[in-house]
């Protein structure tokens, strides 16, 4: 029997490790904000079907709300500003690129085919003449990326993943990436999803909705929740053990939780729920569905909300929590730990 094997995708070292949550954005049928994300629920789509590109943007409006709120004084638990309605309606937040520029990285697996499917079946059956043109943007490989963008005005970078679960988490480190390496001052990264047969794996159960988080260099409190990648790998058949201890010889303490979001059918999960059996373990795809690419970036928001728990002294460390994500043959870590400043 051959050994298993990780071979560890070579990354440029950077000045900083790790990077602070100023805000969250939650759009999901079972989720109305960061806490929803920790109560169960039962799978259910949105009673007002959107596209995904408005759910992207709704999710994106409210992050980036909340992180204005903490900015300008008013903290708390990261995305408890501002309230959740219909998908699709949204408002401007406040100077989004304030104090630097601002990027954009999304994470997306059905990539607007859902949208482009039902315009060429329009075509079809109308005529070329009888489709509005706006529906070009909508099916566009870039739909969500460009909505967030360019509707807010985003003024830094901006990158587009497509793929499966590690997809979202590989998003995240690359949001980190381009924060560590002075390309930007804050990044606007999240994921979308929708129930369209183009992304549906066998055995999952598809998902629509979308994620986002806020991140920058620094906490505006000096408290809140901080984002540190710890390990990006391509993984040999079976090496999912080896991947799991290689991130636990990363962390600088045990974890108090895991979150995983990985295909409902990947057989491999269960080799790191052996080796990660001490801490509570919250599934993605068993709350919400599968969010496709979209899930690793619910599992990097999920964990962050795990480390909003209120604190009884005036400032101690929060919980640990290790965001695995697992694609089909790339498997990719983060961190999340707080600093609790008091009960909130």
């Amino acid at each position: 029997m051959r050994p298993e094997t990780v071979r560890t995708v070579p990354r440029a070292p950077a000045r900083q490790t790790a990077v602070a949550v100023a805000g969250l954005g939650v759009r999901l049928p079972g989720a109305a904000g960061p806490s929803g994300l920790l109560a169960p629920s039962g799978l259910r789509r949105f009673a007002h079907e959107a596209p995904e590109h408005a759910h992207a943007l709704a999710a994106a409006t409210d992050a980036l709300a909340a992180a204005s709120a903490r900015t300008s004084g008013t903290h708390g638990t990261p995305g408890t500003h501002g309230t959740h309605g219909t998908p699709g309606t949204y408002g401007t937040p406040e100077a989004p690129g304030a104090g630097g520029s601002t990027a954009t990285v999304w994470a997306s697996s059905t990539a607007g085919l859902a949208a482009y499917a039902q315009t060429c079946a329009d075509i079809t059956e109308f005529g070329p003449g009888r489709v509005s043109p706006r529906r070009t943007a909508h099916s566009a490989f870039t739909a969500p990326l460009t909505a967030v963008s360019v509707r807010l005005g985003l003024d830094g970078p901006y990158l587009n993943v497509t793929g499966e679960q590690d997809a979202g988490a590989h998003a995240v480190t690359e949001a980190v990436r381009m924060l560590t390496r002075g390309h930007c001052e804050r990044v606007v990264v999240g994921g979308s999803a929708d129930t369209s047969a183009w992304r549906s794996c066998p055995g999952g159960d598809p998902a629509e909705g979308a994620l986002c988080a806020v991140l920058q260099r620094h906490s505006p409190d000096g408290g809140g929740a901080t984002v540190r990648p710890l390990l990006r790998t391509r993984t040999a058949r079976n090496g999912i053990d080896a991947f799991v201890r290689s991130c636990l010889e990363r962390l600088d303490g045990p974890p108090d939780h895991v979150v995983l979001s990985a295909p409902a059918t990947d057989t491999r999960a269960a080799a790191a729920l052996a080796l990660l059996r001490a801490a509570p373990l919250l599934r993605i795809e068993e709350r919400f569905g599968d969010l496709g690419a979209a899930g690793g970036v619910a599992a990097l928001v999920t964990a962050v909300a795990l480390t909003a728990a209120p604190g009884r002294d005036v400032e101690q460390p929060g919980p640990r929590v290790l965001a695995l994500a697992l694609g089909s043959g790339n498997a990719v870590a983060v961190e999340v730990t707080s600093r609790r400043k008091g009960p909130r």
